[in-house]
C-alpha cells in the first residue's frame, strides 16, 4: 500500500492514520510591488517570493483509528509550533519544512451517546523558510535579533 506522503510523523495515506486527502491545493506566490503613475497603468516591481502554502483535507474514521485522538494530537502539533517536513509517499523530500498555520474540522457522524466516529478536517500548512529558525522560542527571539541588526530602525527592548 502507497502512503501518500508524511508531515513529521503524521502518515497521510491508506495505511496511515489518515486517509489519502479529499484534497490538496499548494500556492506559490511573489510579493508584488505596484507603484502609481502619473498617468497610465502601474508599475510592477517584483519583491521576492512569498512563502509556500499547502491545504490538505482528510478524515480521521474509527475503522482505522481513534478519531477524537488523532485529532487531538493534531492540535497539539499546531499549539507547538512544530515545524514538520513534509515528504511524498515516493520519497520526494523537497527540503521544505512546514508547520501548521490551521486547522479546522467538521463532525460528519457520531454514535448515539455523541462519541465521534467520523471527523473530517483541513489543515493549512506554510513553510518556514530557513529550516534552523523555529516559530516561537528562542528561534523567534534569535529572527527578532536578526531583524534588529538587519534594520536598525527598528525598536530594540
Amino acid at each position: 500500500m502507497t502512503i501518500f506522503a508524511y508531515l513529521g510523523d503524521f502518515q497521510l495515506g491508506q495505511s496511515g492514520v489518515m486517509t489519502g486527502p479529499i484534497s490538496d491545493s499548494q500556492t506559490w506566490d511573489n510579493h508584488v510591488h505596484e507603484h502609481k503613475v502619473l498617468r497610465g497603468k502601474p508599475v510592477i516591481q517584483t519583491g521576492g517570493e512569498e512563502l509556500d502554502k499547502r491545504t490538505i483535507s482528510f478524515f480521521f474514521d474509527e475503522s482505522f483509528c481513534d478519531p477524537q485522538g488523532e485529532f487531538t494530537r493534531l492540535k497539539a502539533a499546531r499549539s507547538a509550533g512544530s515545524v514538520m517536513p513534509f515528504i511524498s509517499g515516493f520519497g520526494g523530500y523537497d527540503g521544505k519544512q512546514y508547520f501548521i498555520r490551521s486547522i479546522s474540522s467538521e463532525v460528519q457522524k457520531t454514535t448515539e451517546g455523541g462519541r465521534i466516529v467520523r471527523l473530517e478536517t483541513s489543515i493549512e500548512l506554510v513553510e518556514v523558510a530557513g529550516a534552523s529558525l523555529s516559530i516561537g522560542g528562542l528561534g523567534g527571539a534569535v529572527a527578532s535579533a536578526a531583524r534588529a541588526i538587519i534594520n536598525p530602525l527598528i525598536r530594540r527592548s
